[in-house]
């Protein structure tokens, strides 16, 4: 009976317990689900693209027919040795097929099944987890550290440093989906090759969402009442490409969020709740000093009092493109002279 938390889940792949045979690998972060699903099969089988080895079923078709996960379990292969099933759970649960693999564990083969989020009584993660020689393992986006290790690594690798502002920004950028985070990485590898140091533009200019990324550290300057900085950013996103709707769109959605998370704020009596809403909201990779100065400089009366300007603004940059970055400027200027008023 295991149940591995996100926090335990990469020492418990790196080193699967031997007499455990099923797995549920399951959480919101479907890529690093796939990435651990496969680190277990390579844990298990010598060659995992080796099709004696490595067997690869769907899992309506396995809802469809629980016989068949059963069949192909305790199939002998051709040459002998170890084997390994990896089953992508779909909209059909096989857990009736997973029942039946238990009632007869096959001999040198393991089976891993792969899914989305599964509340703790959804009926495949209890089987599993209540299951001897079964494990069901968590898969949640990355945390800061977990992201900042992600980093290190794969910049280590490739020979490069990096700038603190490129830094902020890749974390931003990164986190949502494992592989999707590797594979933006792996572009702005491709990238910086002949270079040493990884710039803010060279994030920006490679990795996708940048302007994005610009755009709300933008709406974060503003709501520091840093108007300067908000000026300057406002030149530079516009001149990237950027424009006047993304970035109301940018600042509404942040006002939004604090304003969220100064309620939790004020209801729990703790600034750190607060900063755990934002966090969990999408603003959190390396700016938890800012988002503190922002819950306690913001009430939310304050913050409220923002929203039928910027929707207004929204509304008229929509309707007319050509006044969207007048309306951007001074929808930001607003804030930002708001942010200076104690």
């Amino acid at each position: 009976m295991v149940a591995v938390k996100n926090r335990d889940a990469e020492r418990f792949v790196k080193a699967p317990p031997a007499q455990i045979f099923l797995f549920l690998v399951h959480g919101a972060d479907a890529g690093l689900a796939r990435e651990r699903a496969l680190r277990l099969v390579e844990a298990r089988v010598d060659d995992r693209r080796d099709p004696f080895q490595c067997a690869v079923m769907s899992g309506d078709a396995v809802a469809a027919d629980p016989l068949s996960l059963l069949d192909e379990a305790n199939t002998v292969p051709l040459f002998g040795g170890r084997r390994a099933i990896l089953v992508e759970v779909g909209a059909k649960s096989p857990a009736p097929a997973v029942e039946r693999l238990l009632a007869a564990p096959p001999r040198d083969c393991s089976v891993i099944l792969t899914a989305g989020m599964l509340r703790r009584d959804a009926p495949l993660r209890r089987i599993v987890e209540n299951a001897k020689q079964g494990a069901a393992i968590e898969c949640y986006p990355d945390a800061e550290q977990d992201l900042h290790a992600l980093i290190d690594a794969a910049l280590h690798e490739a020979g490069l440093s990096v700038s603190p502002e490129a830094r902020n920004l890749l974390q931003s950028a990164l986190g949502e989906d494992r592989l999707m985070s590797r594979a933006e990485l792996s572009k702005l590898l491709l990238y910086m090759h002949g270079k040493e140091k990884v710039e803010a533009c060279d994030v920006e200019a490679i990795v996708a969402h940048a302007s994005n990324i610009a755009a709300a550290q933008l709406a974060l300057d503003a709501f520091s009442g840093e108007a300067s900085a908000a000026g300057a950013e406002l030149d530079h996103v516009v001149a990237s490409g950027g424009d006047g709707s993304q970035l109301l769109a940018a600042a509404l959605r942040y006002a939004l969020a604090l304003h969220r998370a100064r309620l939790v704020a004020d209801r729990e009596g703790r600034l750190d709740a607060g900063v755990a809403a934002l966090t969990r909201s999408g603003w959190g990779f390396g700016r938890r000093t800012m988002l503190e100065r922002h819950l306690q400089s913001w009430s939310a009366t304050k913050i409220e009092g923002l929203f039928d300007n910027l929707r207004a603004a929204q509304l008229r940059a929509r309707a007319n493109s050509a006044v969207a970055e007048m309306e951007a400027g001074r929808a930001l200027l607003r804030i930002a002279a708001a942010a200076g008023r104690r």
